[in-house]
């Protein structure tokens, strides 16, 4: 089984998030997660939900400050394992090129 989520950890306060947010991350090394940052948010695969778990309250944790809103959604797949790269593969391949494109500046 394995699950996979997303996860955004947001610090409410003035200025730049970068370094809240990299804290936030420098946790997840601590656990046994695989993740990806992206530009809005980090998906998170574990082997449980349970592990998916205590490593977003170690990242909500990690942030500092009055105000910390962490938003998660979970796909706790029980009857099968599931891995980020291979749901990425089945939307490329469904696409036919690659799911990402870069417009023209």
């Amino acid at each position: 089984m394995t699950a996979i989520a997303r996860l955004e950890v947001i610090p409410i306060h003035e200025g730049s998030m970068s370094s809240d947010i990299a804290r936030a991350l420098e946790t997840l090394d601590e656990h046994d997660v695989t993740y990806e940052t992206t530009a809005t948010d980090t998906i998170i695969e574990a082997d449980s939900a349970k592990a998916v778990f205590a490593a977003v309250q170690a990242a909500h944790d990690a942030v500092e400050g009055d105000r910390v809103i962490t938003e998660l959604e979970v796909d706790d797949q029980r009857d099968r394992d599931q891995h980020i790269d291979d749901r990425v593969a089945a939307v490329e391949t469904a696409l036919g090129h690659n799911p990402r494109r870069r417009r023209e500046q």
